[in-house]
C-alpha cells in the first residue's frame, strides 16, 4: 500500500507540471504518465465497489463517477496518443484525482477496527 500512496503522490506534481507546460513532453512520457494515472485511479474504483453498502453516499457518489470519467478519457489519451484539444484540464483534474485517491484511502481505517472502541480496550 506504500508503494501505491507513493506513487500518488508522484503523480500530483507530475500531473501539475503537465498542467503548466501542455504538450512540451514527448508521446512516451506523456502516454505512461496518462496510463499511470489511470492505472492509480482504478482500486479506488473497485474498493468502493467492494464496500458500496459500507461508504458514505456522498463521498462515494462524488469520487466514483469523477474517476469513471477520467478512467475511460485517459485509457483513450494513453492510447490514442497526443493530439487532445484542453489537455492540459485533464491533467489538472488528474492532480484533483490523485489527491483525492490519496485523501481516501488516508482517511479510510483499517478494515479489522473493532466496532466497539470498548472492546479494545479490555483486549
Amino acid at each position: 500500500m506504500i508503494p501505491y500512496l507513493i506513487l500518488c503522490t508522484l503523480l500530483v506534481p507530475a500531473n501539475l507540471w503537465a498542467t503548466i507546460t501542455p504538450h512540451l513532453h514527448s508521446e512516451l512520457s506523456m502516454r505512461l504518465l496518462h496510463a499511470l494515472s489511470t492505472a492509480v485511479l482504478i482500486p479506488p474504483l473497485v474498493s468502493l465497489w467492494r464496500q458500496r453498502r459500507k461508504v458514505q453516499p456522498l463521498p462515494a457518489l462524488l469520487l466514483a463517477p469523477f474517476s469513471i470519467v477520467l478512467v475511460v478519457v485517459n485509457t483513450h489519451i494513453a492510447l490514442m496518443g497526443m493530439g487532445v484539444r484542453f489537455g492540459w484540464i485533464d491533467h489538472l483534474f488528474l492532480s484533483i484525482a490523485c489527491l483525492a485517491v490519496l485523501v481516501f484511502y488516508l482517511l479510510k481505517g483499517d478494515d479489522g477496527e473493532a466496532e466497539n472502541p470498548k472492546e479494545e480496550q479490555t483486549a
